[in-house]
């Protein structure tokens, strides 16, 4: 069964948010009790950076076709390719501040232990920001 454009964006999204509850638990098994504030803030690192990695990739691979011209806004297949390769972007990108945002918690607010996740997620996203030159094809040189 083939899966129509729209049926595909919303498996992505769902698929997205999918790995993100998978992260949230395995956050939470890793905690026993025994660990300190450190190791979970490490923990949060790895996965922060892991994310911030994919995030790179998702756009490489999600919104690519825009740059090689295979892919284009005039088309509904090209705007869900947009929607659908943003919201993973976006949401891979947010989620390193929400994990700043739980290791704030759990540090009682120290500055030191939110601060790199929710600045690392602010610069993350401004980097992925959607300037409509990103989107154009480029010039192929052989």
């Amino acid at each position: 069964m083939k899966l129509l454009p729209a049926q595909f964006t919303v498996f992505v999204i769902w698929s997205a948010l999918i790995m993100g509850l998978v992260t949230m638990a395995f956050v939470v098994t890793v905690q026993d009790g025994t660990r300190s504030e450190q190791s979970l803030a490490a923990t949060f690192a790895l996965i922060a950076g892991v994310n911030a990695a994919l995030s790179f990739v998702a756009r490489h691979l999600m919104l690519g076709g825009f740059r090689n011209g295979t892919l284009s806004l005039d088309t509904p297949q090209g705007q869900g390719a947009y929607i659908t390769g943003h919201v993973v972007v976006f949401a891979l990108s947010e989620s390193i501040g929400v994990l700043g945002f739980v290791n704030g918690l759990n540090s009682r607010g120290e500055t030191d232990a939110w601060l790199p996740f929710i600045g690392g997620a602010i610069i993350l996203l401004l980097l992925h920001i959607p300037l409509p030159s990103r989107f154009q094809p480029q010039n192929v040189r052989i």
